[in-house]
């Protein structure tokens, strides 16, 4: 049924369009959802503290260097707050080159140390002196995307996040320094350097040695600076989202996936062809009047579909794109609502918008 109603929705609207020969597919994210009563990401703390105010420089250490092992530490009085660290993103440079995308074997520890920079070994394993670190991250391979050409626009823009599989606690203590471990194994660039720059700024320690199994550092001192870094905190109240990790391409599939639902919870997955304007009224289309304040209608659907989350509070749906070369270069947009009662007299909340070009490659 859902083959059938989308074959006719691109057939209109192909139907006057020229049919380019080749069109490289996309699918992108816009808009912003609403926060529910899901567990997901919430704010985030940038370290070190100047980097709330100042952009440093650009360097390729550790993600963008060859298989290496890597620490870095921040003063604990930077984070006088207790709370449940939930992943870590990080923050393209301001100037210099700008790269595309590519993919890295790691895995991250995240602990306490006394250690500063006058104190830092350069044996690895000496800077973990108060206590075992948190294997937050096992080993994975993480897609880093194409960086931004407008670079970032305020300091609080960061360029990628990657959420953890454990929660980091951390609480504050006198003379306790929160450090992390960044073990890069590889990368999709044959495991060389590859030129990466995320933005650098003093503030804060580093060391690093190769390779990734280095016990010490590669007879260099410490260094007094290090890729700025965002960690982010667990929520109660996360705002769920919708993104993809296909491009929509003729004669294949797209799924579309949501996550940080309330558990089990219900969700509506829309399917559109235009995100101009709603039964006359012009998009987005404030749900406020309807009781989900705060919360938008990002497209027009067509198609809906209902899905229910998991345990841990995500779903997906998986969308089979015609085999038809006049829908090359037409756009899909997708968005989910969500059953949340809790949250506003509607009782639900709604997640960001995604948005696909229709290619064949």
């Amino acid at each position: 049924m859902l083959q059938s109603t989308l074959s006719l929705a691109l057939g209109v609207l192909a139907a006057a369009s020229l049919c380019p020969a080749q069109v490289t597919a996309t699918y992108a994210t816009y808009g912003t959802g609403c926060p529910g009563t899901g567990v997901g990401l919430g704010a985030t703390q940038v370290l070190p503290a100047a980097a709330n105010s100042a952009w440093g420089s650009g360097n390729a250490i550790p993600f963008g260097w060859t298989p290496n092992r890597y620490q870095q530490i921040f003063l604990g009085s930077e984070l006088p707050n207790a709370f449940t660290m939930a992943a870590l993103s990080l923050r393209q440079t301001h100037t210099g080159p700008v790269a595309h995308n590519f993919a890295v074997d790691l895995e991250i520890r995240v602990g306490y140390t006394t250690r500063w920079s006058g104190t830092m070994s350069t044996t690895f394993a000496s800077n973990w002196d108060a206590g075992a670190p948190t294997l937050v991250l096992p080993r994975t391979v993480v897609n880093f995307p194409d960086q931004l050409l407008t670079y970032p626009q305020t300091f609080t823009q960061m360029l990628l996040t990657i959420p953890w599989t454990t929660t980091f606690d951390w609480v504050p203590q006198a003379g306790r320094n929160l450090m992390i471990e960044i073990v890069v194994h590889g990368n999709s660039y044959g495991s060389g350097i590859y030129g990466y720059p995320l933005d650098n700024l003093s503030g804060t320690a580093s060391l690093w040695g190769t390779p990734a199994s280095a016990t010490v550092g590669n007879g260099g001192p410490v260094r007094g600076f290090g890729p700025v870094m965002g960690f982010v905190a667990q929520t109660q109240t996360a705002v769920p989202q919708l993104w993809s990790d296909d491009t929509p391409q003729i004669g294949n599939q797209l799924r579309v996936r949501v996550a940080q639902t309330p558990p089990a919870a219900l969700v509506l997955m829309l399917l559109g062809v235009s995100a101009n304007s709603w039964g006359g009224h012009p998009l987005p289309f404030d749900l406020g009047g309807y009781g989900a304040p705060g919360c938008d209608l990002l497209l027009d659907p067509f198609d809906t579909q209902f899905r229910v989350a998991n345990a841990g509070g995500a779903t997906n749906l998986q969308y089979n794109i015609p085999n038809n070369i006049y829908a090359l270069g037409l756009h899909l947009y997708n968005q989910a609502f969500v059953l949340d009662p809790p949250v506003n007299a509607l009782g639900v909340v709604t997640t960001n918008g995604g948005v696909g070009l229709i290619g064949n490659q």
